[in-house]
C-alpha cells in the first residue's frame, strides 16, 4: 500500500487529475448521509472523480404507498445535494454546482466541482456542522414562539434555490390547512395497503425494519399536535378540527412550492428545506416535515387555491424551540 499524501491548502484552481483524499471523501459520504430521506431510505448514490462530487437518484428505491410518484424521493435527493455542497465547501474549496436532471442523465440529481481554493463563509460553516445535529421534531414545540428575525432568517433560506417559501398566516389560512391535514390523515388511516407498508418501515423491537432500508422509530410518531396528522397510524387518535387549526395557528409552519412541478423541482425543494431546517438547528431551534398529506393531488390543489399560492406546494415545514422533556430539570 502507497503512503497517504499529504495535501495542502493553498490558492490555485483544481486540475483534471487531481482527487479529493480519503478525509475529504469521507467527510461528504457521512454529510450526505446525514440528510433526512423519506422513511429513511437514503435513496442515493454518491460517485467521486477527479475533483467531482456525482449525485444520483436511485429510483429503485420506492414506497409504492407512501410515495407512488417519487416525489419525497426526490426531495429527500435534493436535501443530500445540500449536504453535499456544504461538505465541500468545508474542504476549503469554493464549488460549481451543476444540477440535474438531464436528457442523457435522468436520474442525475448534480455534480459539485471544487473549482480553487476558498475557506467557507460563516454561514456555510454554521450549516455544515448543523448537519451531525439536525434531527426530527415531531412533537409539540415549547408555546414560545419564534422571534421576528428567526422567521425571516428562516424565509430566506426557504426560499432559495429558485422554491418559494411563505409562512401559514392568520386563523383562516390556520383552518384551511386543518381541514387538508385532517382530510388527509382520515383518507391515509382508512387505507390498509398505507398502513401495511407503514408497518413495514418501522423500527422494531429487535432495532430492525422489515422494509429493505434503515427504516425510523415508530415511538417518534405521536398522536398530540400538528405532528399527528402529518403521518397517520391505524390507532392515530385524529384531533378535532378546531383544535389543530389552534395548533396551527400557533406554530411557525412554512410552505415550500415552486413554479411547476417537474422532478427538478423536487430536487430543488429538497435543497432549499434543508438550508431552512440546518439553519434553523445552528440557531437552537428544532422542524419537522409534512409531505404525506401532499400525496394527494386534492390536498395540493387546495391548498393552492385556498392559501393563494402562486405555484405548487410541495412540502410544510414547521419550526419552533424545543419543549422541555418531561420530568427534566430545567438548569
Amino acid at each position: 500500500m502507497s503512503p497517504r499524501r499529504s495535501h495542502r491548502r493553498g490558492a490555485g484552481t483544481a486540475t483534471e487529475g487531481q482527487e479529493w483524499p480519503p478525509e475529504d471523501v469521507r467527510s461528504m459520504e457521512q454529510s450526505v448521509g446525514r440528510a433526512p430521506s423519506v422513511h429513511n431510505t437514503q435513496p442515493w448514490s454518491l460517485v467521486f472523480g477527479g475533483r467531482t462530487a456525482s449525485l444520483y437518484e436511485r429510483a429503485e428505491v420506492s414506497l409504492e404507498q407512501h410515495d407512488p410518484e417519487g416525489r419525497d424521493r426526490r426531495i429527500s435527493c435534493g436535501a443530500a445535494l445540500t449536504n453535499l455542497f456544504l461538505a465541500v465547501r468545508a474542504t476549503g474549496w469554493d464549488v460549481e454546482l451543476r444540477r440535474g436532471p438531464g436528457p442523457e442523465e435522468p436520474d442525475l440529481v448534480g455534480v459539485v466541482t471544487g473549482t480553487a481554493r476558498r475557506e467557507p463563509s460563516v454561514l456555510e460553516g454554521q450549516r455544515f456542522r448543523a448537519i451531525t445535529r439536525r434531527s426530527s421534531h415531531r412533537r409539540p414545540f415549547h408555546e414560545e414562539g419564534l422571534a421576528h428575525v428567526s422567521r425571516e432568517t428562516l424565509l430566506a433560506a426557504g426560499g432559495s434555490s429558485g422554491v418559494g417559501a411563505r409562512w401559514v398566516t392568520g386563523t383562516a389560512e390556520a383552518r384551511h390547512v386543518a381541514e387538508l391535514l385532517g382530510y388527509a390523515a382520515r383518507v391515509h388511516k382508512k387505507d390498509r395497503h398505507y398502513q401495511r407498508e407503514l408497518a413495514m418501515w418501522m423500527i422494531d423491537s429487535s432495532g430492525r425494519a422489515s422494509g429493505a432500508g434503515s427504516g425510523f422509530d415508530g415511538d417518534d410518531l405521536v398522536g398530540e399536535g400538528v405532528p399527528g396528522v402529518g403521518l397517520t397510524t391505524s390507532g392515530t387518535r385524529l384531533p378535532e378540527q378546531g383544535r389543530l387549526a389552534e395548533w396551527i395557528a400557533e406554530e411557525s409552519v412554512m410552505v415550500l412550492c415552486t413554479d411547476s412541478d417537474e422532478p427538478s423541482d423536487h430536487f430543488r425543494t429538497g435543497e432549499a428545506l434543508e438550508l431552512a431546517w440546518l439553519t434553523a438547528t445552528s440557531l437552537g431551534l428544532v422542524a419537522s416535515v409534512i409531505t404525506q398529506p401532499l400525496h394527494l393531488a386534492e390536498v395540493r390543489r387546495g391548498l393552492r387555491e385556498r392559501l393563494g399560492l402562486a405555484g405548487e406546494p410541495h412540502v410544510l415545514a414547521r419550526f419552533g424551540h424545543p419543549a422541555p422533556v418531561p420530568g427534566q430539570r430545567r438548569g
